[in-house]
C-alpha cells in the first residue's frame, strides 16, 4: 500500500491543477487577457505615454492661459467687463464657454488616467509577456491543462507498478518547476495582478462614459473657437490676418493647442476607445488573481518531485530483504 500512496498523491495533484484551471475559468480569462493587452499595447509604449502626458499638459496650459490671459485681453479689446464677457460668450459661443468651464475637471481626470497608465507601464510589459513575448496568453490554460493531465497520466503509470515510474514522476515534476521558473510565471502573474488591482477604481463604465463626454466637450470647444469665435473677434476688431496672428501670439499655449488639437483629440480618442472596447474583457479578468495560480503550479511541480522520491524510497524498502533474526 505504501508504494501506491505516492501515486495517489500525484493523482490528487493533477486533479487539483485541473480544478484550479476550470474553477478559474482560465480559457475565457486567457482569451480576454490577450485581447485586452493587444488593444492597450500601442498606448502603453514610452512614446505614447510621453505624448499623452504632453497632450494633457497642453490642455492644462490652455485652461490656465484662457482664464488669466485670453479672456481679459478679449474683454479689454471689446470694452466689456468680465461679467459682460461671460454673458457674451455664453450667448454667442456656448461650446467655448462650456469647454473653458469644464477644462480644469477634464484635465484632472485625464491627468489621473495618463498618470495611472505611466505608473503601470512596467507591470503591463511583464503581464504582456505571459507566458512569453512570442506566445499569446491564450496558451496559458492549455499549458496548465497539459500539466494537470500529465500529472494524472504519471499517477496511472505509478499505479501500474512500472519499475521506474518514480523516475518519471521526478522528471515530470522537475520539468514543471523549471518551466515555471524559466517563464517567470510568478513575477509576471504578480505584475498582472498589481495592474488589474490598480485599474479597478477607474476602469469602469462611468469613467469611459465621462471620458467620452469630456472629449466631446473639448472637441466642440476647439472647433467653435477656431471656426467661429476667432473669425468673429477678428472681424469685430477689424484686424487683418497678420494682426490677428500677433494677437494670438500673446497666448502661445492656446495657439499651440488650437494648431495641434485635431491630432491631440485623435490620440485621446484612441485611448478612450481602448478603454471602452475592452471594458467587457476587463470585467472578465479583474476577478481572477493569476499569482496564486502560478504559485499552485510551482508547488504542484515540487510535490510531484516529492512523491516521486517517496515512491523510490518505498520501493527500495519493499525490495530490501528482511533482516536476520537471532
Amino acid at each position: 500500500m505504501s508504494r501506491r500512496l505516492p501515486a495517489f498523491g500525484v493523482l490528487a495533484i493533477g486533479v487539483i491543477v485541473l480544478y484550479v484551471l476550470f474553477a478559474s475559468n482560465l480559457f475565457t480569462v486567457g482569451a480576454a487577457f490577450e485581447e485586452l493587452t493587444d488593444e492597450f499595447r500601442p498606448i502603453m509604449t514610452d512614446d505614447a505615454i510621453a505624448t499623452a502626458q504632453a497632450d494633457v499638459g497642453a490642455l492644462g496650459a490652455v485652461s490656465d492661459e484662457f482664464n488669466t490671459g485670453v479672456a481679459p485681453a478679449v474683454a479689454e479689446a471689446l470694452q466689456m467687463s468680465p461679467d459682460e464677457l461671460n454673458a457674451f460668450m455664453g450667448t454667442n459661443f456656448p461650446a467655448v464657454a462650456a469647454g473653458v468651464a469644464a477644462l480644469p475637471e477634464i484635465v484632472t481626470q485625464f491627468t489621473g488616467v495618463v498618470g495611472l497608465l505611466a505608473d503601470q507601464q512596467s507591470n503591463f510589459e511583464q503581464a504582456d509577456a505571459i507566458p512569453t513575448s512570442n506566445l499569446p496568453a491564450t496558451t496559458v490554460p492549455w499549458i496548465i491543462l497539459l500539466i494537470g493531465v500529465g500529472a494524472v497520466m504519471v499517477a496511472i503509470v505509478m499505479l501500474g507498478k512500472v519499475e521506474y515510474a518514480w523516475l518519471l514522476a521526478v522528471g515530470f515534476g522537475v520539468l514543471v518547476v523549471v518551466f515555471s521558473l524559466v517563464l517567470s510565471f510568478l513575477p509576471k502573474s504578480s505584475a498582472a495582478d498589481e495592474m488589474n488591482a490598480a485599474l479597478k477604481p477607474v476602469y469602469t463604465e462611468e469613467l469611459v462614459t465621462g471620458a467620452t463626454q469630456a472629449l466631446g466637450v473639448v472637441g466642440a470647444m476647439g472647433d467653435q473657437m477656431r471656426n467661429e469665435m476667432l473669425p468673429a473677434l477678428q472681424q469685430q476688431l477689424q484686424m487683418d490676418d497678420t494682426a490677428m496672428q500677433q494677437f494670438l501670439g500673446q497666448f502661445p499655449a492656446t495657439a499651440a493647442a488650437l494648431g495641434g488639437l485635431e491630432d491631440s483629440m485623435s490620440r485621446f480618442t484612441a485611448m478612450v476607445t481602448a478603454f471602452s472596447s475592452q471594458l467587457d474583457n476587463y470585467d472578465t479578468i479583474k476577478g481572477t488573481d493569476l499569482n496564486p495560480i502560478a504559485v499552485t503550479i510551482l508547488i504542484a511541480g515540487l510535490l510531484v518531485i516529492v512523491c516521486g522520491i517517496w515512491a523510490f524510497i518505498a520501493g527500495r524498502r519493499q525490495q530490501a530483504p528482511p533482516s536476520a533474526t537471532t
